[in-house]
């Protein structure tokens, strides 16, 4: 089966097309930049860095607002870098068979509902962090999760590095 044919088969806020070679690593959420207040309730206070006050569940950070911020990111990343790892030390380079590895082992180990969409979208559309010359990191894509991440606690969240070959 080609990779156009993958492209479809992974659920989550992808809305470009994929990108072929990530190198992923973890940020520390100190050095990422605060994201920009937008429609959504619980993203129009980001730049003051407030939580909104909302209904909580048992999981510290989970809020009924919004799918992002409906589970827990630390578990998700956790599982994430583990499989990409794994991934990886098979040999697999090109995006969209580590999406697919990391999807199926994730699978295996019994994933699914909201860790497993979770998880799919920080592989499949990573958050995007680049650094600017004036060395000022500006947010690329993922501010919503990020947003998520943050009022969840997470002290390091998993971004994509894009390598264009």
């Amino acid at each position: 089966m080609d990779d156009e044919q993958h492209r479809d088969e992974f659920v989550g806020e992808q809305t470009s097309p994929l990108i072929y070679w990530v190198h992923y690593v973890l940020m520390p959420m100190g050095q990422v930049p605060r994201e920009l207040p937008w429609h959504e309730d619980c993203m129009r206070d980001a730049a003051g860095g407030e939580t909104p006050t909302r209904e909580r569940s048992d999981v510290a950070g989970v809020r009924n607002c919004c799918w992002y911020h409906g589970g827990d990111w630390h578990a998700v990343i956790r599982t994430a870098v583990r499989l990409i790892a794994q991934a990886k030390a098979t040999g697999v380079e090109h995006n969209y068979q580590l999406c697919r590895e990391v999807h199926d082992a994730a699978r295996a180990d019994g994933m699914g509902g909201w860790p497993l969409q979770a998880l799919t979208s920080l592989v499949k559309n990573p958050i995007l962090i680049r650094e600017e010359a004036d060395s000022r990191f500006v947010i690329d894509g993922g501010q919503h999760r990020i947003r998520a991440m943050r009022d969840a606690g997470v002290t390091e969240i998993l971004i994509g590095k894009p390598s264009w070959r």
